[in-house]
């Protein structure tokens, strides 16, 4: 405790009664939780009552190794959001209709699902694709909005074809994750929150056994957090929220601000404690965060303060374009290591979208300079690892659809895709599980006795699986890939790809083996797989890897780096073109909160990095400098590498695109007046003097929405002819039609919103 700031101490010391302590950057607010739960059991609160939440594993674990150095007896349940809510979900599930062997979907399993809905429901999921109706599902729950109170709530409009989708598909969805008995991560919020709304007996046991709660990134609260938490401190509001509304950056994933902003109105008693003392970054690096992030209105004031060195000065990094950039940025991190002595692992990169990564790789390769990407594809996400991942999924819950879709013909047993549909359709209008319906498949119309045998003896191995769901998760592992055959054939096979499968096949071994031996007695299959279901991308990442790393600005959140390189701080990009176009100015905020956060980031030094030109599908523009950039005083200075190695030219010669980007018209006004704009890449640009037809990069359909310089946006009603013949009808807000010649026109597609 005597480590402790007057501000950090007076925190600590609260005890009874809401508590909220904005806590900038580096303020060390960890310890103030940490040393706060240590204080609560010094005064007699038992650990079994006090229940802290936070966003991360990776902020989970430091959080549970803090307390445990502090009090090596004490069990509090510390955790995220998602794993508290699963572990509740698991002892009340029939309360929404579930069974406590509930499966939870990844993203990608997620979508899975959605298409084999769409499907079902004879929806094109080319131009409707799954993860656009699976945002706007999210959307929906993390609204607390069912598909029933979305459907009573929902505005949809006639140009507004998703939404009549969505209408269909968001019930039917349900219905197949019931069916199911599987989740989705937002299930795990909602399920949670209607369950504490709908039973006020739940409820006051739950505020009565968890009568002390502390919640960390309050900020990033979403509406049934929110909900949750204020039910679990109705009886007893012994709740210390922690946050800071300058780090709130999730609003894309439903978090609102304002939980934070208005905790004053929800607890009028409650102590307001502000912890400004900066104890990671330099002087330098906290005065030009300050200067930026003054000018959001939507905030809480403070100042951070620190007795760091003052350090060098925050460097603006300006490049001809984005190939010499990523030069730049390895050659100043190989010659500050050569000069300094630092590690590799002190190194990161930040960036907006995950695009700009590529030509970062690239260059750190050609530099020969190690590296680790953050959201890259994640160990759970390998096709080895998931297929062995949904033998047990199935295993745990016979009726998860997913788990029998991925695996039923893994390794091949000649049960094809109509044979599966066959199944699918006959299992739903029986009301039966798919692996039901494969024990019964010689009741399925159609199937021929080879497909009937296959399914027969696929239930069966599963069957016979299932008698060993209580063993050691290891050992039921390897018991899984013996008896399905699936490595049969990998024993000859030498080539790299097979030895990497090998390679993932065994580290999931290992991690089953890790999990049996840190959870001893209480080790269980639904709860690997729930740990498994649960791992985030940063949670991923290799602390002691000696390595640079490469991630998003989002992703950067609750992490720090001795020196940190911010790349493409320019218009479109940071601020994301989104929020430029947005009449929200909530929007452009959270973009300047962004950048706020992967600043605050840099212990030493920090870098930002600009470009004259960028390349942007495949055609260079001038890239204009983020007017965020105004608001700093920055030391700016133009780098222009000389040529070296030889990848060099190829990389020029590369398409540097950032696929998620849209060309936008309203912008903010540039630092360069004399900037060239960019221009819109048009469908007769694409013809390219050419007789073909076009190749449109989204092509153009009914519901697709489009941009035109001088009408704006509207959305295709109707599309005719083909090839340099194809027109197309569009309908904009005002309620105009227009037609126009695709070939000549400058329509350009910008997807569904």
């Amino acid at each position: 405790m005597n480590e402790l700031t007057d501000s950090q101490q007076q925190a600590v010391d609260h005890k009874e009664g809401p508590l909220l302590v904005l806590a900038g950057p580096g303020s060390g607010k960890t310890r103030v939780i940490t040393h706060r739960i240590a204080r609560l059991v010094e005064v007699g609160v038992a650990p079994q009552q006090i229940l802290a939440i936070t966003f991360t594993n990776k902020a989970a674990r430091e959080m549970v190794e803090r307390v445990e150095s502090l009090l090596p007896q004490a069990k509090p349940w510390v955790g995220t959001f998602h794993r508290f809510c699963a572990r509740l979900l698991r002892r009340h599930a029939r309360g929404v209709g579930l069974e406590p062997n509930y499966t939870i979907l990844d993203t990608s399993d997620q979508r899975r699902l959605l298409k084999s809905v769409m499907a079902e429901l004879d929806h094109d999921a080319t131009h409707f694709p799954p993860q656009a109706i699976a945002a706007r599902i999210s959307r929906a729950k993390n609204g607390l909005q069912d598909p029933q109170s979305w459907a009573e709530n929902s505005r949809t409009g006639i140009g507004d074809f998703q939404g009549r989708i969505m209408a269909e598909v968001y019930p039917a969805y349900q219905r197949a994750l019931q069916r199911s008995n599987a989740v989705d991560f937002d299930d795990l919020l909602l399920h949670v929150a209607t369950l504490l709304r709908e039973n006020s007996e739940l409820r006051r046991q739950l505020d009565e056994q968890y009568s002390y709660i502390l919640v960390d990134e309050y900020q990033d609260t979403n509406l049934p957090q929110y909900n949750i938490i204020r039910a679990l401190s109705q009886d007893f509001p012994n709740l210390c929220a922690t946050g800071d509304p300058d780090q709130s950056i999730y609003a894309w994933r439903g978090a609102e601000i304002g939980n934070i902003l208005r905790f004053e109105q929800d607890f009028p008693d409650a102590e307001i404690v502000r912890l400004e003392d900066n104890f990671r970054s330099t002087k330098e690096i906290l005065r030009q965060a300050d200067l930026l992030i003054a000018h959001n209105v939507h905030r809480k004031s403070k100042v951070l303060v620190t007795n760091n060195d003052d350090g060098p000065p925050v460097e603006l990094l300006s490049f001809p374009d984005g190939v010499a950039e990523a030069e730049g940025i390895a050659r100043q991190i190989r010659t500050l290591v050569e000069e300094t002595g630092r590690g590799w692992s002190e190194f990161a990169i930040f960036y907006r979208v995950n695009a700009l990564s590529r030509s970062l790789e690239r260059a750190l390769q050609r530099h020969r300079i190690p590296f680790q990407v953050a959201a890259g594809v994640g160990f759970f996400e390998r096709t080895e690892v998931k297929d062995i991942v949904a033998y047990l999924r199935l295993i745990a819950n016979p009726a998860d659809r997913t788990a029998f879709e991925r695996v039923v013909n893994k390794p091949a047993r000649g049960i094809g895709k109509v044979t599966l549909s066959r199944v699918i359709k006959w299992a739903a209008e029986q009301g039966t599980s798919l692996l039901e319906a494969a024990a019964a498949a010689e009741n399925i119309p159609k199937l021929n006795k080879r497909a009937v045998k296959a399914l027969h003896g696929f239930a069966q191995l599963i069957n016979e699986l299932s008698q060993n769901s209580n063993s050691p998760v290891a050992e039921l592992m390897n018991k899984v890939l013996v008896q399905s055959r699936y490595t049969h054939g990998w024993e000859d096979d030498l080539s790299d790809q097979i030895e990497e499968r090998r390679a993932n096949v065994q580290e999931l071994i290992t991690a089953a083996e890790q999990y049996d031996a840190e959870q001893g007695q209480s080790a269980s299959l639904e709860g690997f797989l729930e740990d498994s279901s649960l791992v985030s991308d940063v949670d991923q990442l290799d602390d002691d890897s000696g390595s640079v790393t490469l991630m998003t600005l989002h992703a950067a959140k609750g992490l720090e780096y001795s020196v940190v390189f911010i790349v493409a701080v320019e218009e479109n990009i940071l601020p994301h073109e989104r929020a430029l176009q947005s009449e929200d100015s909530f929007d452009l905020e959270e973009e300047r909160r962004l950048l706020f956060v992967g600043m605050t980031r840099a212990k030493e030094q920090l870098y930002l990095t600009r470009t004259e030109r960028r390349n942007y599908r495949g055609r260079s523009q001038s890239a204009i400098p983020s007017g965020f950039l105004q608001e700093m005083d920055l030391t700016a200075i133009d780098v222009n590498p000389e040529p070296s190695g030889p990848d060099w030219d190829d990389a020029h010669d590369q398409d540097d695109s950032l696929d998620d980007f849209e060309p936008v018209i309203k912008r903010r006004p540039p630092l360069d007046e004399q900037a060239d704009r960019p221009q819109l890449m048009t469908a007769a640009d694409l013809l390219n003097g050419t007789s073909s037809a076009a190749k449109l990069p989204l092509g153009f359909s009914i519901g697709m929405q489009v941009r035109h310089p001088q009408y704006g946006v509207g959305t295709v009603v109707d599309v005719d002819g083909f090839g340099r013949r194809k027109t197309a009808t569009v309908e904009f807000p005002s309620g105009e039609r227009r037609h126009f010649d695709i070939a000549k026109s400058p329509l350009q597609p910008v997807g569904l919103r």
